[in-house]
């Protein structure tokens, strides 16, 4: 069986409903979650290191949105078509890899790289990451699976509930 189907809906996400999640997490936790996290590093200088953070963050997402559409081509040689929770884990540390090395290398004209060198930056960025990535991976297991129960069976479109 290519879809799995119920009652006449694919259950199988579609790279929109990947977009709308991925976004959906990013505003409702990602930009709360740095603001917290940048005012809990360094309360005097929160608002410098908030607007630093969130860069890397959206840099982060907008790279993951590229690298959606990779997903689901990956997703389609499946046997089930489908994207399992392990490898999205997986693949969102890759994501953040990948960008703050472009970063240290100085590949992304608008994170600068000697903010993100030595240890401290790393110690940061990474810290920053776990901070937003656990919650919003646990949130997408569990909170959005119950709060939107046909998320899944509306291919992961938002917009379908």
């Amino acid at each position: 069986m290519a879809e799995m189907v119920q009652g006449g809906e694919t259950m199988i996400p579609t790279l929109a409903g990947r977009i709308q999640t991925r976004l959906l997490l990013f505003v409702l936790l990602g930009i709360p979650l740095t603001a917290l996290f940048s005012w809990l590093w360094l309360p005097l200088y929160w608002d410098l290191i908030f607007s630093f953070l969130l860069t890397v963050l959206a840099t982060v997402t907008g790279f993951g949105l590229l690298m959606d559409v990779v997903y689901i081509g990956l997703q389609k040689l499946r046997w089930d078509r489908d994207w399992p929770f392990a490898y999205q884990f997986f693949f969102s540390i890759v994501e953040f890899a990948v960008v703050l090395w472009a970063a240290r290398a100085g590949l992304i004209p608008w994170l600068p790289a000697d903010a993100l060198a030595g240890t401290e930056g790393l110690i940061m960025a990474s810290s920053h990451f776990a901070t937003v990535f656990i919650p919003s991976f646990l949130a997408l297991l569990g909170p959005i699976s119950v709060f939107f129960i046909r998320w899944r069976f509306k291919a992961g479109q938002l917009g379908k509930l």
